[in-house]
């Protein structure tokens, strides 16, 4: 079987191609994609701030349809709608085993290698090998994921918005209710409002957040963020004040939506005492965080990190789907420009630019 993909063939380079794909295995299906977000951990990889081998098919956020399935499959059926997770779960691990599939060790190392999560990629390009993004892959016409990378998507969803349930909103809503847990009335300060930050606004709001804070450099992402949910928004330059002018003693959540150690370090700051510092994105390879101990003995701070909403996604996506129907789960304003699979580059290119909404490839 044959299909076109966006390979990066080195950082800063990808070229759209014919490959081989291999027919699905028991307990594998095969998707053709609708729709794919540009995430932040696909720029990571495309800015070459991540090692990982080449050439590769990026893209783990996405959704579309299924159009055959491997022997024992039997969660969706021919013609069934879908969102992809990155994170099936190998069930063997500890991680796997409390619930936890995003931080599997095998799916990591699977990531590392560029493969899917059994070792193979199923991907060729003139008999040579081709990698996996993410243990994904998406930014392709037709891709072979397991059965339960694969979950359910009802059909009043259109593919643009649901693609942005696969990763940017399972992340940014579960950091706010499955990581953090806060009472209702709290305050908050998310560092980034890009897919992931919007999502982590609308988590705080739908939490009961009192205050929501945002800071980015971006005006557009701002101006989204308050039509989001956020109270109060302004650029890295006036944090101090908007922090104090909202409470001087700090904030009780700081949603590092970005990751570096910079803005980690920005958020620990900002956290008042006995408040929670959550993060949320991720930092280029090999970053290194300095922490001042006496902001935990002496100010009884807590940091913490999540990874995929800290849930297994087919708990979580249900979960989304029900504040998605209910209206408090906003999806359509999020939703960025759109680029055709021939113009993934320039759809890159749009993200790294700092587009307001999700920047999507329809294959």
């Amino acid at each position: 079987m044959r299909t076109r993909a966006a390979l990066l063939v080195e950082p800063g380079r990808i070229e759209v191609d014919e490959l081989d794909v291999e027919e699905p295995l028991p307990g594998e299906v095969l998707v053709r994609m609708a729709a794919v977000g540009i995430c932040g951990t696909d720029l990571h990889s495309y800015k070459g701030e991540w090692e990982r081998p080449t050439p590769i098919v990026l893209g783990h956020e996405g959704a579309g349809v299924v159009e055959a399935v491997g022997d024992e499959v039997t969660g969706v059926g021919v013609g069934d709608r879908v969102v992809l997770s990155w994170a099936p779960a190998c069930g063997e691990c500890g991680a796997c085993k409390r619930g936890r599939p995003a931080a599997c060790g095998p799916l990591s190392t699977a990531i590392g290698r560029g493969t899917l999560l059994g070792g193979r990629t199923g991907l060729s390009r003139d008999g040579e090998l081709v990698y996996r993004g993410t243990a994904t892959g998406a930014l392709a016409e037709r891709i072979v994921v397991a059965e339960d990378a694969a979950l359910p998507l009802e059909d009043r969803v259109p593919f643009e918005q649901a693609a942005l349930l696969g990763c940017a909103a399972l992340t940014g809503v579960g950091a706010v209710l499955n990581a953090a847990r806060p009472v209702r009335g709290f305050s908050a300060l998310v560092l980034g409002a890009g897919g992931v930050g919007q999502f982590v606004v609308q988590g705080a709001r739908i939490a009961g957040a009192a205050a929501i804070l945002v800071v980015d450099p971006v005006e557009g992402r701002r101006e989204q963020a308050v039509r989001l949910g956020a109270t109060t928004a302004c650029a890295p330059d006036d944090v101090k004040e908007a922090v104090r002018a909202l409470d001087p003693e700090g904030v009780d959540y700081v949603f590092d939506a970005v990751g570096s150690p910079e803005t980690t370090a920005l958020a620990m700051r900002w956290t008042r005492g006995g408040g929670t510092t959550v993060v949320v994105g991720l930092p280029v390879a090999g970053a290194k965080l300095t922490l001042d101990p006496l902001d935990f003995t002496n100010r009884e701070k807590m940091l913490t990190g999540t990874i995929y909403g800290s849930e297994d996604p087919a708990v979580a996506l249900p979960r989304l789907l029900d504040l998605t129907r209910s209206g408090e789960l906003e999806l359509a304003s999020l939703v960025g420009p759109s680029f055709a699979l021939d113009d993934a580059d320039a759809a890159f290119q749009a993200s790294l630019a700092g587009s307001p909404g999700r920047v999507l490839v329809i294959p």
